[in-house]
């Protein structure tokens, strides 16, 4: 069996090839174009090849090139790796040979690869996080510019319809009146891409039975029902409740010492 650790760049990749005993075949850098990555992974044909790979954010294009030339893919959570998280030396040529060595030893915290079709659910729901995030900033932003001119907001709603009169009508220096000014047009723009996201969340929620299911929970809308699909994907994956509850990041962690215990006890 070969061991292939894979430091993944956006235009080239770091790989080291390892042998069943751990010796190192061969090392170096390899462009991230499809046909020389199928010309790397090919010429090990006939002698059983893994790879393992740190998760990012273009690992989706590596793995459709790469998954169907190796026997196996392991997609690695990248912040569970301690031996390459807490290297004092690390550069590609470390991290991707202990990559191939731990592959080898079986011992990389897996992560689990989303299907295709998980993968184009989850770019509309997070293109309208992306978008409510960056309007929520500029309405901080117009809070700030207020803040600094010592005034408040005689309405709840500083982006309704009062609110945005008295927005025009309260006095303010040329240099915060166009800052305002121009946070308002933005916000304007972002309203609009972001109700153009809901209708076809909601259309696509429509049509999906397990959406409409998870709507009959309340306080679950087609938004909230999307992104519960979206980002956990295929839930027969999990073994029982508490492990999707962990996935989630809903259970509780305790950290405590021999010592603790040992001050308690006294």
């Amino acid at each position: 069996m070969i061991h292939v650790g894979v430091d993944l760049h956006q235009r080239f990749c770091y790989m080291t090839v390892m042998d069943a005993r751990g010796k190192i075949l061969s090392a170096g850098p390899v462009s991230n174009e499809k046909l020389a990555l199928r010309r790397y992974f090919r010429q090990f044909r006939g002698q059983g090849v893994e790879a393992a790979v740190e998760a990012c954010g273009f690992w989706a294009a590596f793995r459709e090139v790469v998954e169907p030339e190796v026997k196996r893919l392991v997609l690695v959570h990248p912040q569970r790796v301690k031996a390459i998280a807490s290297a004092k030396l690390k550069n590609d040529r470390v991290d991707s040979a202990t990559l191939a060595h731990l592959l080898r030893c079986d011992l990389l915290p897996e992560s689990w690869k989303a299907d295709r079709e998980t993968q184009a659910r989850r770019q509309p729901v997070r293109l309208r996080t992306t978008l409510v995030r960056q309007r929520t900033r500029l309405k901080n932003q117009v809070h700030a510019v207020l803040h600094q001119q010592g005034l408040r907001s005689p309405v709840t709603d500083m982006f309704g319809r009062r609110g945005r009169r008295w927005l025009q009508t309260v006095e303010l220096p040329c240099q915060a009146r166009e800052s305002i000014n121009t946070c308002l047009r933005m916000i304007d723009y972002y309203d609009a891409e972001i109700q153009k996201q809901n209708r076809q969340l909601r259309e696509k929620a429509n049509q999906d039975e397990r959406a409409r299911w998870l709507m009959s929970i309340p306080g679950i809308g087609e938004g909230s029902a999307m992104m519960l699909l979206a980002e956990i994907g295929d839930i027969g994956r999990f073994s029982s409740k508490e492990g999707l509850c962990s996935y989630a990041g809903l259970v509780p962690r305790v950290r405590e010492s021999a010592l603790w215990h040992s001050s308690r006890e006294l």
